[in-house]
């Protein structure tokens, strides 16, 4: 009977996730897969051990909850994925007859180098939008007089107060009582904002019920899964950046994301400003809005582009942030009792809690097969057939599933890589704020510099052993069933567990053995054919630009000539010449150089081609769904 239910749900999944490939016919694939879900978790209860004694049976409890809470995750991600978002686009051309709006757009700050803030304003300072319309205020939580200097030789405003109180929230609630503008618009210190960045935002403003227009977070550099294992994959960051976001925006639950977003500065004030109640002020702001009744856009476009983390240790710090903000959030707003959200926002922020306690999750899913190996003691309770009739099916439709929604940006391998990873360093942050447990707000660097390779080994002590754990583990196992009479099929399905939980090991260990990193800034290659003039001991040579950074750039002569390292060199783009000094000659004609002082005109015309040619790592294309 098993095994006709398995070819049977195997064969229909098939046929359906062939059909559902055309947007319009997804549902009765969603509908067989859920079934398929729902009679596997319901046989899992006859696998729980209850006669194998008072510890099998609660750890099979444990973790039969763990699966039942990747279930509930599922169906949550199948919900928001069964709409389509259609955005029908909005331009200045929309306000008609009425004055497009002022938009204030606040850079917050608190420690970041005033290098990586200056490219973030001299790229603002050449926003497409009418100049007597748009104002940039720099916020400043670390009240540097020296960025002060920066905003005036920039001519954009400075605000700053006595103290820190509220954190990013509480910075820019004493903004909202400078600025007057209708429309203020929110970036992080290293978030450059393309030309297009409120050309393509504001119009959506002509809906008089919109409260904030949300744009994705991209990122031009690698992040270190790109970088440290030389993978040609989406960032880390795209899968919920693009594709969950817009299954999101079908909902009206758009996820504010403290960057990158343009918001009515009356609706915020009228909720009472960034409410404060936690580290990351983003999910409350954007959540509050929407339980008043107000609509939320997400603007799939790569309209600014930042910096992902590039070492372990960072992204963890990120991460443990973004965790406990989050779970800080929903302790003071609970998505199922706050009063005006509908079901579907409901559903999409209780999606967003359950993802952190996946975490949780995982490191059950980890520590299982182990507790087997070790003891020998059952956690699942079922011979071998019947469990492949039943989780066949189950794990093929996750796969298919996963497959039609998140094809272009994240594969079930990656998801369990990424995983894995973040596991048990995000389950001890879930700890530390369930016990509500005080550790320091710690802001991610970008740009960190390091000349050799090293191993971050104090980041992943846990993964190590785990690593050690399982190697002993086979090793025992191997033991006794050469010397006892043990169960031969529990402990090599026991074994493969482990072994797809050590890839995920693994993978942690490859990204914790860092890359050198040589530049404190990004250099863009240039796309376009941008010709410059160079001056050198008296010589005027053209040359090509190949990239392009805010310290310095890399040209190509068109003829030989006899150059030094460390000589002056003058470059002129465009109608800017900028003095700077020979740092590396490589062959074909090519010359490294590094700028010497140059002033906000300088910074302005070398960000304008900067942002000109800037594109992610990873380009996702035909992502849009306009």
């Amino acid at each position: 009977m098993q095994f006709y239910y398995l070819i049977i749900m195997l064969l229909i999944l098939l046929v359906l996730y062939f059909i559902a490939k055309f947007a319009k016919y997804r549902k009765p694939f969603i509908i067989c897969n859920t079934c398929i879900c729902l009679v596997y978790i319901l046989w899992r209860v006859s696998a729980i051990p209850c006669d194998h004694g008072i510890v099998s049976l609660l750890m099979g409890i444990v973790l039969y909850l763990a699966e039942l809470l990747g279930l509930v995750a599922f169906f949550n991600f199948q919900y928001l994925f069964i709409g389509t978002y259609k955005l029908e686009v909005k331009t200045l051309e929309d306000f008609k007859d009425s004055e497009i709006p002022i938009v204030d757009v606040l850079i917050c700050t608190y420690n970041e180098p005033l290098s990586l803030l200056e490219m973030t304003i001299a790229a603002a300072c050449d926003m497409d939008y009418p100049k007597e319309r748009f104002f940039i205020h720099i916020c400043d939580d670390g009240r540097r007089k020296e960025l002060k200097k920066l905003c005036a030789e920039y001519s954009v405003g400075y605000i700053t107060r006595d103290n820190n109180e509220g954190a990013k929230a509480g910075n820019i609630n004493n903004a909202l009582k400078v600025i007057q503008g209708d429309l203020f618009a929110v970036l992080d210190a290293d978030m450059i904002p393309t030309r297009n960045f409120l050309k393509h935002t504001v119009g959506y403003f002509s809906n008089p019920n919109l409260s904030f227009v949300q744009t994705p977070q991209v990122y031009y550099n690698q992040d270190m899964y790109q970088y440290n294992l030389s993978k040609h994959i989406p960032n880390e960051q795209d899968f919920f950046m693009r594709d969950i976001q817009e299954a999101r925006a079908a909902r009206n639950a758009v996820l504010h994301v403290g960057t990158n977003a343009v918001f009515r500065r009356s609706f915020v004030l009228e909720i009472g400003g960034y409410p404060t109640c936690s580290i990351t002020e983003d999910m409350a702001v954007g959540m509050q809005l929407q339980a008043h009744g107000y609509d939320s856009i997400f603007v799939n476009e790569e309209l600014v582009y930042g910096l992902s983390a590039t070492t372990f240790t960072e992204l963890v710090k990120q991460r443990d942030r973004w965790c406990r903000g989050n779970l800080q959030v929903l302790k003071n707003y609970n998505p199922i009792t706050t009063k005006g959200l509908s079901f579907s926002q409901k559903i999409a922020y209780l999606d967003g809690g359950i993802y952190w306690f996946a975490n949780i999750q995982k490191m059950i899913f980890i520590i299982s097969p182990l507790i087997y190996l070790y003891t020998g003691l059952l956690v699942l309770d079922c011979d071998l057939k019947n469990l492949l009739s039943f989780y066949f099916p189950y794990l093929i439709g996750q796969l298919l599933m996963f497959n039609i929604f998140s094809g272009k940006t994240r594969s079930m391998k990656w998801a369990h890589y990424y995983e894995i990873v973040m596991a048990p360093h995000l389950s001890f942050s879930i700890i530390k704020e369930m016990l509500n447990l005080k550790t320091k707000f710690n802001v991610t660097s970008k740009e960190t510099v390091m000349d050799k390779r090293s191993f971050q080994i104090k980041i992943v002590i846990p993964h190590i052993i785990i690593l050690i754990l399982t190697l002993v583990g086979w090793g025992k196992s191997a033991i006794d069933i050469v010397y006892q009479d043990a169960h031969i099929a529990s402990y090599m399905l026991n074994f493969f567990w482990s072994c797809y939980n050590l890839m995920g090991i693994v993978t942690a260990l490859r990204v914790a053995w860092q890359k050198p990193i040589f530049r404190s800034s990004e250099r863009v290659c240039i796309t376009d054919d941008v010709t410059v003039l160079v001056k050198y001991r008296g010589q005027h040579i053209q040359a090509k630009l190949l990239d392009i950074s805010n310290q310095g750039a890399q040209i190509k002569l068109m003829e030989p000539v006899n150059m030094r390292p460390n000589r002056k060199i003058f470059i002129k783009i465009e109608d800017t010449v900028i003095s700077s000094k020979i740092i590396r000659l490589s062959g074909d004609n090519r010359v490294s150089v590094k700028y010497n002082k140059v002033d906000s005109n300088d910074m302005k015309s070398i960000m304008k081609i900067f942002v000109e040619n800037i594109n992610p790592y990873y380009k996702i294309d035909n992502l849009l769904k306009m």
